[in-house]
Protein backbone atom coordinates (compact mmCIF):
# COMPACT_ATOMS: atom_id res chain seq x y z
CA UNK A 1 0.00 0.00 0.00
CA UNK A 2 2.56 2.34 1.15
CA UNK A 3 4.62 1.82 -2.63
CA UNK A 4 0.79 2.23 -4.50
CA UNK A 5 0.51 5.71 -2.50
CA UNK A 6 4.27 6.75 -3.64
CA UNK A 7 2.87 5.75 -7.07
CA UNK A 8 0.26 8.86 -6.66
CA UNK A 9 2.71 11.23 -5.45
CA UNK A 10 3.29 10.86 -1.16
CA UNK A 11 6.39 10.43 -0.45
CA UNK A 12 7.38 7.07 1.92
CA UNK A 13 6.91 9.06 5.48
CA UNK A 14 3.88 10.81 4.19
CA UNK A 15 2.28 7.24 2.85
CA UNK A 16 3.40 5.97 6.44
CA UNK A 17 1.44 8.50 8.61
CA UNK A 18 -1.64 8.84 5.85
CA UNK A 19 -1.72 5.14 6.60
CA UNK A 20 -1.41 5.02 10.23
CA UNK A 21 -4.06 7.84 10.53
CA UNK A 22 -6.72 5.65 9.10
CA UNK A 23 -5.99 2.73 11.15
CA UNK A 24 -5.71 4.78 14.24
CA UNK A 25 -8.01 7.91 13.61
CA UNK A 26 -7.41 10.95 16.28
CA UNK A 27 -4.33 9.92 17.26
CA UNK A 28 -1.21 11.76 18.49
CA UNK A 29 2.28 12.39 16.81
CA UNK A 30 3.63 10.13 19.67
CA UNK A 31 0.71 7.06 18.42
CA UNK A 32 1.56 7.82 14.96
CA UNK A 33 5.33 7.65 15.33
CA UNK A 34 4.95 4.28 16.96
CA UNK A 35 2.11 2.92 14.09
CA UNK A 36 4.11 3.68 11.44
CA UNK A 37 7.54 3.31 12.43
CA UNK A 38 9.07 7.03 12.19
CA UNK A 39 10.96 9.12 14.47
CA UNK A 40 8.54 11.36 16.20
CA UNK A 41 10.33 14.28 15.09
CA UNK A 42 10.17 13.42 11.79
CA UNK A 43 6.16 12.70 12.18
CA UNK A 44 5.43 16.19 13.09
CA UNK A 45 7.24 17.81 9.87
CA UNK A 46 4.94 15.15 7.71
CA UNK A 47 1.89 16.18 9.49
CA UNK A 48 2.47 20.18 8.69
CA UNK A 49 3.18 19.20 5.14
CA UNK A 50 -0.14 17.11 5.02
CA UNK A 51 -2.50 19.37 6.87
CA UNK A 52 -1.41 22.72 4.36
CA UNK A 53 -2.09 19.74 1.36
CA UNK A 54 -5.82 18.81 2.67
CA UNK A 55 -4.63 15.45 3.20
CA UNK A 56 -4.87 15.42 7.27
CA UNK A 57 -6.63 17.88 9.41
CA UNK A 58 -5.83 18.39 13.28
CA UNK A 59 -9.14 17.82 15.27
CA UNK A 60 -7.60 18.69 18.89
CA UNK A 61 -5.14 21.09 20.45
CA UNK A 62 -3.78 19.25 23.82
CA UNK A 63 -2.90 16.61 23.18
CA UNK A 64 -2.97 17.60 19.12
CA UNK A 65 -4.52 15.32 17.38
CA UNK A 66 -5.00 14.59 13.77
CA UNK A 67 -7.05 12.62 11.52
CA UNK A 68 -6.53 11.18 8.01
CA UNK A 69 -9.65 12.81 5.17
CA UNK A 70 -11.65 9.73 3.46
CA UNK A 71 -9.55 8.26 0.86
CA UNK A 72 -12.05 9.22 -1.95
CA UNK A 73 -11.43 12.66 -1.01
CA UNK A 74 -8.07 12.93 -0.70
CA UNK A 75 -6.95 10.28 -3.91
CA UNK A 76 -9.92 11.87 -5.78
CA UNK A 77 -8.42 15.73 -5.56
CA UNK A 78 -4.88 13.82 -5.87
CA UNK A 79 -6.72 12.01 -9.95
CA UNK A 80 -8.32 15.63 -10.81
CA UNK A 81 -5.16 17.21 -10.34
CA UNK A 82 -2.99 15.02 -12.07
CA UNK A 83 -5.40 14.77 -14.84
CA UNK A 84 -5.45 18.82 -15.37
CA UNK A 85 -1.42 18.89 -15.30
CA UNK A 86 -1.21 16.40 -17.94
CA UNK A 87 -3.91 17.76 -19.87
CA UNK A 88 -1.60 21.25 -19.90
CA UNK A 89 1.62 19.23 -20.45
CA UNK A 90 -0.26 17.61 -23.60
CA UNK A 91 -0.73 21.09 -24.75
CA UNK A 92 2.34 22.53 -24.08
CA UNK A 93 4.75 19.68 -24.95
CA UNK A 94 2.52 18.97 -28.34
CA UNK A 95 3.04 23.12 -29.01
CA UNK A 96 7.04 22.56 -28.42
CA UNK A 97 7.12 19.44 -30.64
CA UNK A 98 8.29 19.48 -34.03
CA UNK A 99 5.50 17.45 -36.68
CA UNK A 100 7.17 14.38 -37.77
CA UNK A 101 7.31 12.89 -40.89
CA UNK A 102 4.18 9.56 -41.29
CA UNK A 103 5.14 6.57 -42.43
CA UNK A 104 7.04 6.32 -45.95
CA UNK A 105 5.57 2.61 -46.28
CA UNK A 106 4.20 -0.73 -44.63
CA UNK A 107 5.24 -4.34 -46.48
CA UNK A 108 2.88 -7.10 -46.27
CA UNK A 109 4.75 -10.20 -47.20
CA UNK A 110 2.91 -13.29 -48.77
CA UNK A 111 -0.36 -13.54 -51.10
CA UNK A 112 -2.40 -14.44 -47.58
CA UNK A 113 -1.34 -11.26 -46.03
CA UNK A 114 -2.01 -9.00 -49.40
CA UNK A 115 -5.47 -10.47 -50.18
CA UNK A 116 -6.11 -9.75 -46.34
CA UNK A 117 -5.47 -5.77 -46.32
CA UNK A 118 -6.63 -5.13 -49.69
CA UNK A 119 -9.82 -6.85 -49.18
CA UNK A 120 -9.82 -4.79 -45.45
CA UNK A 121 -8.77 -1.19 -47.29
CA UNK A 122 -12.06 -1.79 -49.86
CA UNK A 123 -14.34 -2.90 -46.85
CA UNK A 124 -13.24 0.10 -44.78
CA UNK A 125 -13.98 2.74 -48.13
CA UNK A 126 -16.21 5.54 -47.70
CA UNK A 127 -16.11 7.71 -50.30
CA UNK A 128 -14.04 6.44 -53.01
CA UNK A 129 -12.12 3.04 -54.36
CA UNK A 130 -9.39 2.76 -57.62
CA UNK A 131 -8.13 0.16 -59.00
CA UNK A 132 -6.25 -1.74 -61.38
CA UNK A 133 -6.60 -5.61 -61.55
CA UNK A 134 -6.25 -8.51 -63.80
CA UNK A 135 -9.29 -10.18 -64.25
CA UNK A 136 -8.53 -13.29 -62.31
CA UNK A 137 -8.45 -11.53 -58.99
CA UNK A 138 -12.02 -10.41 -59.33
CA UNK A 139 -13.14 -13.37 -58.07
CA UNK A 140 -11.20 -12.70 -54.55
CA UNK A 141 -11.52 -8.89 -54.69
CA UNK A 142 -14.60 -8.67 -56.94
CA UNK A 143 -17.23 -9.26 -54.02
CA UNK A 144 -15.87 -6.09 -51.43
CA UNK A 145 -15.17 -3.49 -54.74
CA UNK A 146 -19.04 -4.78 -55.25
CA UNK A 147 -20.19 -4.03 -51.62
CA UNK A 148 -18.55 -0.76 -51.70
CA UNK A 149 -20.15 0.68 -54.88
CA UNK A 150 -23.70 -0.73 -53.31
CA UNK A 151 -22.95 1.98 -50.13
CA UNK A 152 -22.18 4.42 -52.21
CA UNK A 153 -18.81 4.59 -52.84
CA UNK A 154 -17.29 5.47 -56.48
CA UNK A 155 -15.35 2.67 -57.68
CA UNK A 156 -13.38 2.63 -60.29
CA UNK A 157 -12.08 -0.56 -62.05
CA UNK A 158 -8.81 -0.86 -64.85
CA UNK A 159 -9.35 -4.56 -65.56
CA UNK A 160 -6.93 -6.44 -67.75
CA UNK A 161 -8.49 -8.90 -69.37
CA UNK A 162 -12.63 -10.08 -70.35
CA UNK A 163 -14.66 -10.52 -67.52
CA UNK A 164 -17.92 -9.01 -66.70
CA UNK A 165 -18.02 -6.28 -64.04
CA UNK A 166 -21.40 -5.31 -63.08
CA UNK A 167 -20.86 -2.55 -60.87
CA UNK A 168 -18.49 0.54 -60.92
CA UNK A 169 -16.69 2.84 -64.25
CA UNK A 170 -14.91 0.13 -65.73
CA UNK A 171 -12.18 0.32 -68.11
CA UNK A 172 -10.88 -2.38 -70.20
CA UNK A 173 -7.18 -2.99 -71.00
CA UNK A 174 -5.56 -5.70 -73.23
CA UNK A 175 -6.23 -8.89 -71.77
CA UNK A 176 -4.12 -10.53 -69.02
CA UNK A 177 -1.99 -12.88 -70.89
CA UNK A 178 -1.33 -10.05 -73.24
CA UNK A 179 0.65 -7.96 -69.96
CA UNK A 180 3.83 -7.82 -69.22
CA UNK A 181 6.02 -6.63 -66.12
CA UNK A 182 4.17 -9.45 -64.20
CA UNK A 183 1.05 -9.69 -62.00
CA UNK A 184 0.26 -6.50 -60.08
CA UNK A 185 -2.05 -4.69 -58.26
CA UNK A 186 -2.56 -1.36 -57.38
CA UNK A 187 -5.38 0.23 -55.17
CA UNK A 188 -5.82 3.29 -53.80
CA UNK A 189 -8.49 4.28 -50.81
CA UNK A 190 -10.57 7.58 -49.89
CA UNK A 191 -7.34 9.63 -51.05
CA UNK A 192 -5.84 7.91 -47.87
CA UNK A 193 -4.43 5.03 -48.30
CA UNK A 194 -2.78 2.62 -51.34
CA UNK A 195 -1.78 -0.83 -51.69
CA UNK A 196 1.11 -2.21 -54.53
CA UNK A 197 1.17 -5.45 -54.57
CA UNK A 198 3.19 -7.88 -57.02
CA UNK A 199 0.91 -11.33 -56.39
CA UNK A 200 3.80 -13.43 -58.59
CA UNK A 201 5.74 -15.46 -56.08
CA UNK A 202 7.01 -14.50 -53.42
CA UNK A 203 3.91 -12.61 -52.94
CA UNK A 204 4.28 -9.18 -51.48
CA UNK A 205 2.95 -5.74 -51.06
CA UNK A 206 3.40 -2.53 -49.68
CA UNK A 207 0.92 0.07 -48.19
CA UNK A 208 0.85 3.89 -47.36
CA UNK A 209 -0.79 6.75 -46.03
CA UNK A 210 1.89 8.96 -47.31
CA UNK A 211 0.76 11.77 -49.41
CA UNK A 212 3.28 12.03 -51.95
CA UNK A 213 3.16 7.79 -52.43
CA UNK A 214 -0.31 8.02 -52.40
CA UNK A 215 -1.02 10.78 -55.35
CA UNK A 216 1.83 8.75 -57.21
CA UNK A 217 -0.50 5.89 -57.24
CA UNK A 218 -3.89 7.55 -57.48
CA UNK A 219 -2.19 9.13 -60.66
CA UNK A 220 -1.23 5.78 -61.85
CA UNK A 221 -4.98 4.34 -61.79
CA UNK A 222 -6.02 7.79 -63.20
CA UNK A 223 -3.67 7.39 -66.33
CA UNK A 224 -4.36 3.82 -66.84
CA UNK A 225 -7.80 4.80 -67.22
CA UNK A 226 -7.74 7.98 -69.26
CA UNK A 227 -5.24 4.94 -71.95
CA UNK A 228 -7.85 3.21 -72.00
CA UNK A 229 -10.51 5.19 -72.69
CA UNK A 230 -8.44 7.07 -75.12
CA UNK A 231 -7.64 3.46 -76.85
CA UNK A 232 -11.02 2.26 -77.00
CA UNK A 233 -11.77 5.86 -79.17
CA UNK A 234 -9.01 6.51 -81.26
CA UNK A 235 -7.88 2.43 -81.72
CA UNK A 236 -7.25 2.25 -85.33
CA UNK A 237 -5.42 6.05 -85.44
CA UNK A 238 -3.32 4.50 -82.46
CA UNK A 239 -2.63 1.33 -84.04
CA UNK A 240 -1.69 3.04 -87.23
CA UNK A 241 1.24 5.50 -85.88
CA UNK A 242 2.42 2.85 -83.09
CA UNK A 243 1.48 -0.32 -83.94
CA UNK A 244 -0.85 -3.28 -82.84
CA UNK A 245 -1.00 -2.75 -78.94
CA UNK A 246 1.07 0.19 -79.22
CA UNK A 247 3.79 -2.45 -79.04
CA UNK A 248 6.02 -0.06 -80.77
CA UNK A 249 6.08 2.94 -78.19
CA UNK A 250 5.42 0.50 -75.48
CA UNK A 251 8.93 -1.72 -76.23
CA UNK A 252 10.89 1.40 -76.36
CA UNK A 253 9.92 2.05 -73.16
CA UNK A 254 10.49 -1.02 -71.53
CA UNK A 255 13.28 -2.68 -70.02
CA UNK A 256 14.79 -5.12 -72.79
CA UNK A 257 13.56 -8.77 -71.05
CA UNK A 258 9.58 -7.30 -70.85
CA UNK A 259 10.13 -5.64 -74.61
CA UNK A 260 10.87 -8.93 -75.72
CA UNK A 261 7.72 -10.61 -73.67
CA UNK A 262 5.59 -8.03 -75.30
CA UNK A 263 6.85 -8.99 -78.72
CA UNK A 264 5.97 -12.49 -78.25
CA UNK A 265 2.55 -12.18 -77.04
CA UNK A 266 1.28 -9.75 -79.26
CA UNK A 267 2.49 -11.96 -82.11
CA UNK A 268 1.42 -8.34 -84.74
CA UNK A 269 3.63 -10.07 -87.77
CA UNK A 270 6.54 -7.26 -88.32
CA UNK A 271 9.20 -9.10 -90.33
CA UNK A 272 12.53 -9.99 -88.47
CA UNK A 273 14.09 -6.51 -89.72
CA UNK A 274 11.54 -4.41 -87.93
CA UNK A 275 11.11 -6.37 -84.92
CA UNK A 276 14.77 -5.97 -84.80
CA UNK A 277 14.07 -2.53 -84.70
CA UNK A 278 12.14 -2.43 -81.94
CA UNK A 279 13.93 -4.51 -79.43
CA UNK A 280 16.25 -2.72 -77.12
CA UNK A 281 19.80 -4.13 -77.69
Amino acid sequence: MIERLMQVGFSSQEARVYVALLRQPSATGYEIAKVAGLQRANVYQVLAGLSDRGVVEQVSDSPARFVALPPAEVLGRVKRETASRCEALIVDLAAMATPSEPAAFWTLRGRDAVLERAGALVADARERVAVCVMADDLAWLGPALRSAAQTGCQVVVNVFGDVPVDFGEVYRHEPQDMTVGGHVLTLAVDSTTALIASLDEPAGAVYTAHPALLRVVEKLIRDEAYLAAIYERLRPELEGAFGRHLVELRARLLPPDQASRLMSVVGFGADPAAVNELLPD
